[in-house]
């Protein structure tokens, strides 16, 4: 369970000893207080059982709902017929008493998808709007059965009197009896005394109840002396929470009760007759014992909202103190709130000084005079409502001074209203580092091709001229003085071949020299020297087939083809993605071949692009990017091997270029070695 979440269905049914119990009670009280606690004079069925019906249904599991009622009917007409001898309408009653309790059960089951009536104040008062409604059609249905099978039968009384008497009664008694199997949640207590506080409270509050209801001097100022142990209720429910109060409430209702049926306390000013008293003693109760308990309700509340804030402060806390990012927060007077120990560590390894809550911000600021005043000025930005990232070197040359990424932003409380600023920093400095490093490798590739091309020519250059001399050297005499100034030209067409073979040496293009090789060992000998190159946000795919034919190729002009795919791929892949490098054995013209896909999941092109990328110098990179000689290259070198290239691009999904090599004879093979 995450912190500050409540289980809304925590029901905690009553056993089946304690059911029975209960059911036992329920018929005594039946017994005792029935000649007393009737409706009139006809009923044999005591106000008080309504709401002992209902708390002892809903306390009781789902499964086990229909016996309870089966027993729970038998004991309260065992108890009717034993005070009244009058079993016909014994049964009769007590139909009608448990066909309205189990509407009210099944309409509330309905209603609330099966939650306890005590969850808090408000489904308190759902469960008033559910005894109306619910005792509502039964009432009337009883009623009607009255008017048609006579008094003799079932117990007479008026529509009115029945349902004020069954509404009242199960609201002021059930969520007494229900505050024991009510969810886990509303056992809040404000006392961490209540274990001596409770018990203590509980014997003044009976001696009040003695006094004021069984005690029988001054008898007209007993109902006022009754009025005033209330107050214990309310203070109960504040201090020890719901079920406290229901310890308190069940004795003030067994005062009230036992007082009336005895005929002494304050009720018995009202008259002789029983049913007058018995009647003034439940609208006591049921205008006092229910109602009341609202107040533990809303306190119960109220701490459950405080207890999931502090909760969800405590899980923020421990994610800001976890986090490996600089976190900081200050008040408006730059008054440092918060800190979490990234943060501490940080700014003592750039300024040596050690930052704890409490501090100003400025202050702490000093210690770094040529980053002070920004900062301080950033900060007061952010306090005024403005969310903004800074990109700035921190720290003192002494020490440490590094690139950061510094977020700032507003704090506001609940009203919206600005009570502080924060900031999120993250050292770039190694971003920086590897994102130039990368920039010069780029650099020094497009450098390369563009070395290579220009070596390339100017080689077929100095050959030619290196040619013609010989030719014009030979056509001369051998003492010709010309001689001299040919074999100069010579020297020089020479050293510049020298040259060009230097330059074809940095970018990798040697004049070609084949030889026959294993496709499938160059490509996973050269992929391991290639995966560093790509970044930690390419995967690097590679799947080499097996019964490879061999292939004739200059193996560093193969290596420089894949280098010049697994680059673009990669500058396709700005986001990351997967390159993915196939070797397998294909069929190539009229004989075996091997085919070699490299393939990316980047941004693709566009037809009109594709058609144009073999071109030199075309390239889609940025100025300074690219020098189009890359694919040029790749499209020379595969084809001076005898093979052919091809692409497939779709835009947004990615590219794939095959490269197909032919097989060499396996006699010609045996010959190369």
């Amino acid at each position: 369970m995450s912190v500050g979440s409540i289980p809304r269905h925590a029901y905690r049914p009553y056993s089946t000893p304690a059911l029975v119990a209960w059911i036992a009670m329920a018929g005594l009280v039946t017994y005792a207080a029935g000649p007393v606690l009737r409706h009139m004079e006809f009923a044999v069925i005591p106000w008080p059982l309504h709401g002992l019906a209902v708390a002892i249904l809903f306390s009781s599991r789902e499964r086990d709902r229909p016996w309870t009622a089966i027993a729970l009917s038998v004991a309260i007409i065992l108890g009717a017929g034993g005070h009244s001898g009058d079993w016909m309408r014994s049964i009769t009653g007590t139909a009608q008493l448990m066909a309205q309790t189990i509407a009210v059960v099944l309409f509330h089951q309905w209603l609330s998808g099966g939650r306890h009536p005590l969850r808090g104040a408000l489904s308190y008062a759902w469960l008033g709007v559910v005894v109306l409604l619910g005792s509502l059609p039964t009432t009337l249905l009883a009623t009607l059965i009255v008017e048609i099978v006579g008094p003799q039968i079932a117990p007479g009384y008026t529509t009115g009197e029945w349902w004020v008497s069954a509404v009242s009664s199960m609201y002021a008694i059930a969520p007494i009896l229900l505050a024991q199997s009510a969810p886990a949640r509303i056992e809040v207590r404000a006392s961490t005394t209540w274990r001596w506080e409770l018990p203590l409270l509980a014997a003044v509050y009976a001696i009040a109840l003695v006094w004021a209801f069984f005690e029988p001097a001054w008898p007209r100022l007993q109902l006022p002396a009754a009025v005033a142990t209330v107050p214990f209720l309310v203070w109960a429910g504040l201090r020890f929470g719901v079920r406290g109060y229901a310890v308190f409430a069940a004795m003030f209702v067994v005062a009230v009760i036992a007082s009336t049926v005895l005929d002494v306390g304050p009720f018995g000013q009202f008259g002789d007759d029983p049913i007058v008293r018995g009647r003034r003693a439940w609208i006591y109760v049921a205008s006092l014992a229910g109602p009341t308990m609202i107040f533990p309700l809303t306190l119960v509340e109220r701490a459950i909202a405080e207890a999931r804030a502090r909760g969800a402060f405590a899980q923020l806390a421990a994610i800001i103190e976890s986090s490996g990012d600089p976190i900081a927060a200050i008040d408006h007077d730059l008054v440092i709130i918060a800190v979490n120990p990234a943060w501490v560590r940080g700014f003592h390894r750039i300024s040596g000084v050690t930052v704890r809550p409490g501090m100003r911000m400025d202050d702490v600021l000093e210690s770094l005079p040529m980053d002070r005043d920004e900062s301080v000025a950033h900060w007061r930005r952010a306090l005024q409502g403005h969310r903004f990232t800074a990109i700035r070197e921190v720290g003192d040359p002494a020490l440490a001074r590094d690139e950061f990424e510094i977020t700032y932003s507003p704090v506001r409380d609940e009203q919206g209203d600005i009570v502080g600023a924060s900031q999120v920093v993250r050292n770039v400095t190694d971003r920086r580092k590897h994102e130039s490093a990368e920039a010069e490798t780029r650099r020094l590739e497009a450098l390369g091709r563009l070395a290579g091309g220009v070596a390339h020519d100017f080689n077929n250059l100095m050959t030619a001229v290196v040619g013609y001399a010989g030719i014009l050297a030979q056509s001369l005499p051998a003492h010709d003085p010309r001689q001299a100034d040919l074999a100069e030209i010579e020297r020089a067409a020479t050293r510049a071949g020298e040259l060009t073979q230097q330059l074809l040496a940095f970018a990798r293009r040697r004049v070609v020299a084949p030889k026959v090789v294993d496709v499938g060992d160059l490509v996973g000998g050269f992929m391991r020297l290639l995966d560093p190159l790509l970044g930690s946000t390419v995967r690097l795919n590679v799947r080499i087939g097996t019964d490879l034919p061999d292939v004739r190729i200059d193996p560093a002009q193969f290596e420089q083809v894949l280098m010049n795919l697994a680059v673009n791929a990669r500058d396709a892949m700005p986001n990351g993605g997967e390159l993915g490098v196939d070797v397998v054995r294909t069929r190539y013209r009229d004989g075996v071949g091997v085919r070699v896909s490299v393939r990316d999941t980047g941004t693709g092109m566009e037809p009109e692009v594709v058609a144009r990328i073999w071109e030199p110098f075309f390239t889609t990179k940025p100025q300074g990017k690219g020098t189009g000689l890359g694919l040029a290259t790749v499209h020379g070198i595969v084809h001076q091997a005898g093979g052919e290239i091809g692409v497939e691009s779709t835009l947004g999904v990615g590219t794939t270029f095959n490269v197909l090599l032919p097989g060499v004879d396996p006699d010609d093979s045996a010959v190369a070695g």
